[in-house]
């Protein structure tokens, strides 16, 4: 009964206390792969609290995109930390290992990207409420959060390998994880 309700939700978007935890998730990760604290979005709504997330992550990956060696430590300890989320993810939600992607397409959703596709195979990211905001080195860099959270929720190695992106003026993200 519960597992049955849990997989109708996997397809809807995330109700609003739950898109604020994801936000405040994020932050965490953030926070930690930065080394600095995140800000609070226990007293704001959910919608503030992934504007939040947007504007902290903008200023955290300016800051390391001052140069390529900072930047790169930086994106590795981003993916490391988003995998390890992706993996606790994994362990606490029961969703057969067949309907992981599901899992992590109800999570993009629940912070304003539409993913579509397979894995193994195409995936495609768009609309994006984050393409207004972030640049082309900011999308590169994030990316290795996509990739860390996307193979901890499957449980899975590989690299997330991107055709175009929206910031760089194609119509969607088009990535494939191999």
């Amino acid at each position: 009964m519960i597992l049955g309700a849990f997989d109708t939700l996997l397809d809807r978007t995330p109700p609003a206390w739950l898109r604020k935890v994801e936000a405040a998730l994020l932050l965490g990760v953030f926070a930690k792969a930065f080394d600095v604290e995140p800000p609070a979005v226990e007293d704001v709504p959910a919608d503030q609290a992934l504007e939040v997330f947007r504007e902290f992550t903008a200023a955290c990956m300016e800051a390391a995109l001052v140069d390529e060696e900072t930047a790169k430590a930086y994106r590795a300890r981003l993916g490391t930390e988003a995998r390890e989320l992706g993996r606790r993810v994994r362990l606490a939600v029961p969703v057969h290992p067949c309907d992981s992607f599901r899992l992590v397409r109800f999570f993009y959703r629940g912070i304003g990207i539409e993913l579509a596709g397979e894995v193994p195979g195409a995936m495609r990211f768009g609309p994006c409420s984050f393409a207004q905001r972030y640049t082309p080195a900011d999308c590169w860099f994030m990316s290795a959060f996509d990739e860390g959270f996307m193979c901890g929720v499957m449980g899975v190695e590989g690299e997330l390998c991107f055709d175009c992106r929206l910031t760089e003026g194609a119509a969607c993200c088009r990535a494939r994880l191999e």
